[in-house]
């Protein structure tokens, strides 16, 4: 076991991906790997860095997030989805900074009583923030431990077992990271480079004869909108997503629930907010979100005196960008193009 991790950490040392949260006085921050960690769920690293960097560029320590507006979180965060997590995020910086006196909590009880904080999250700061024996299993550490070990990869007792005997004694921040590197880069899903694998002489993983090729294309499920634009003089309307799965505290242009069938245009005019002089605009928007193909329509109707609606405002064209949108509303937006 000591020649795996003194293999892996010897790899790690001269190859290691160069990471905005891994410069030294980042990693000994456990706000920083906390941040990394949460944009890191479900969005791809190339993504996360940018974001990342605005971030903390903008909020450069737990206190200024938990005195932040939500409104200006999820106005940084809009395109990098999933949106819970920016507000879970904003939560927690409240809880603590009140509860903790603004210091990171470093034991995984204590950490996974936070929004928004997993098992996987709150092993992989203690591990990488706090250098503690432990480890945040991933599907990249799952993968490789599974194929290293010949291991079942949904064995998940087992898998989780054999990475703790695995785990050295000391630089296990180190660790952690380099399995996540060559599950990411050398041993990935599709793709297997065993021959700059640091890993190869203890491995016995044995390749498929197809396993290069092995194509593994996501499966969408389809799904139909009609969105509604009201205009008002300069003004569009606009309301705020609430306690919604995806795209959650994002303004929007109101519209149907997605549904599994197309509906009719008669049918989206009848069941549209309010009773208006609805005109289809021609032409439909394709959008891929999560696991769904999205095919938009549209309905328009100008009005010459303001209508008071529930749950949204009047938005002058010209304050929307200040607004925190999806990326979705947005291309929405630019294919009515307000005119």
């Amino acid at each position: 076991m000591s020649n795996l991790s003194d293999s892996l950490l010897f790899w790690y040392e001269k190859n290691k991906r160069k990471l905005p949260w891994r410069r030294i006085k980042d990693l000994n921050n456990p706000y920083f790997i906390w941040i990394s960690e949460i944009m890191l769920q479900q969005t791809n690293v190339n993504t996360v860095i940018r974001y990342y960097k605005q971030f903390i560029k903008k909020w450069p320590t737990i206190e200024k997030l938990a005195n932040a507006k939500l409104d200006d979180v999820l106005f940084i965060w809009q395109g990098l989805g999933y949106y819970n997590r920016a507000i879970n995020a904003h939560k927690s910086a409240k809880i603590i900074c009140k509860d903790f006196n603004g210091k990171f909590p470093s034991s995984t009880e204590r950490l996974l009583k936070l929004p928004g904080v997993g098992k996987y999250t709150a092993n992989a700061i203690c591990s990488i923030a706090f250098n503690k024996r432990t480890i945040g299993i991933d599907v990249n550490v799952k993968r490789v431990i599974s194929r290293i070990f010949n291991l079942d990869i949904n064995d998940e007792k087992k898998i989780e077992k054999t990475c703790l005997e695995v785990l050295p004694y000391r630089n296990n921040a180190d660790f952690m990271q380099a399995i996540m590197d060559v599950g990411s880069s050398i041993c990935t899903k599709k793709k297997i480079n065993c021959s700059i694998c640091p890993l190869i002489k203890d491995c016995n993983y044995k390749i498929p004869k197809n396993d290069q090729k092995t194509l593994f294309k996501k499966k969408y499920k389809r799904r139909f909108s009609y969105i509604y634009l009201m205009q008002w003089k300069n003004k569009i309307f606009l309301k705020k997503r609430n306690k919604t799965k995806l795209l959650n505290g994002l303004m929007e242009i109101p519209g149907t629930e997605w549904s599994e069938s197309k509906l009719s245009t008669n049918i989206a005019k009848t069941i549209a907010p309010v009773k208006l002089n609805w005109k289809v605009v021609p032409g439909t928007l394709a959008y891929n979100i999560s696991n769904c193909k999205l095919e938009v329509n549209f309905l328009r109707a100008k009005i010459n005196r303001k209508i008071n609606i529930k749950n949204g405002k009047w938005i002058k064209q010209n304050k929307i960008q200040d607004l925190p949108l999806s990326t979705l509303t947005k291309k929405i937006l630019d294919r009515l193009s307000l005119s």
